[in-house]
């Protein structure tokens, strides 16, 4: 069995995989304050007693003060080799942007996990703590992204910078005119993020002159999967390119 770590800013994704098959997939939340020890605890009370027999693990990590606290914890639980994904590692995907070592590595994941699924080319969107497009074109190359603040951010500034705003759920409300506070300001956060990338993949489709398979992933995407036009939802994405990874790197060696 193999377990691929997916360590974002608001939440940490483990994903135990065996024989190609996402067998269990937890969750806990991303807190810098924790010791690998903490989190060694949380990830034992995740598991619920079960013993886990863990050949290897990888991880990847957008935020730099959790990778060797979890590569660690990990390591103290399991007794294996933990990897750190980065772009020495193999991906089988070019990238042709202008710096490839500022590309976070959930690019890399998100894109492994759709090259698995789809021919290129094809555009990706991920939904978490932000909104990230990543464009592969029909080459197979890495071509480039865009970011944007995601729905939970956008509500938290908007509510912020207003008087007479206040917080609500990131939920889709029934309707798009909302009749009411609550209504009208998720209708603005939810499907405001659900137009804004069905229009980004037009433009996208018309900068590159073809069309494009469309990808839809992240933590805030299960909300707005059904009013995001041409996009094929997928929830562990991220984690099945982790995988792929993975095995592509211990092949090699």
């Amino acid at each position: 069995m193999i377990l691929c770590v997916e360590c974002g800013n608001t939440a940490i994704k483990f994903g135990f995989f065996d024989e190609n098959e996402l067998k269990y997939r937890y969750l806990l939340k991303s807190q810098d304050n924790l010791s690998s020890d903490d989190y060694a605890i949380k990830i034992k009370i995740l598991l619920e007693n079960k013993i886990l027999k863990i050949e290897g693990a990888i991880i990847s990590s957008v935020v730099p003060s959790l990778t060797n606290i979890l590569k660690n914890a990990v390591s103290k639980i399991f007794d294996c080799d933990v990897t750190i994904l980065n772009r020495q590692l193999k991906t089988k995907i070019p990238l042709k942007i202008d710096n490839p070592r500022e590309l976070g590595t959930d690019f890399l994941c998100t894109a492994v996990g759709a090259m698995r699924k789809y021919d290129y080319p094809f555009v990706i969107a991920d939904l978490g703590t932000a909104t990230k497009l990543s464009v592969v074109d029909k080459n197979g190359n890495f071509i480039g992204c865009i970011i944007t603040a995601g729905m939970k951010v956008s509500l938290k500034s908007l509510v912020a910078n207003t008087a007479q705003l206040y917080d609500v759920e990131v939920a889709a409300p029934k309707k798009i005119i909302g009749k009411n506070s609550i209504d009208s300001i998720q209708s603005g956060i939810v499907y405001g993020q659900a137009y804004m990338v069905s229009e980004f993949a037009r433009r996208i489709e018309n900068e590159l002159g073809y069309p494009i398979n469309r990808v839809l992933t992240g933590g805030y995407s299960s909300i707005i999967k059904n009013e995001i036009v041409c996009f094929n939802y997928y929830e562990n994405l991220s984690l099945e390119g982790l995988y792929n990874i993975y095995l592509m790197n211990r092949e090699e060696k």
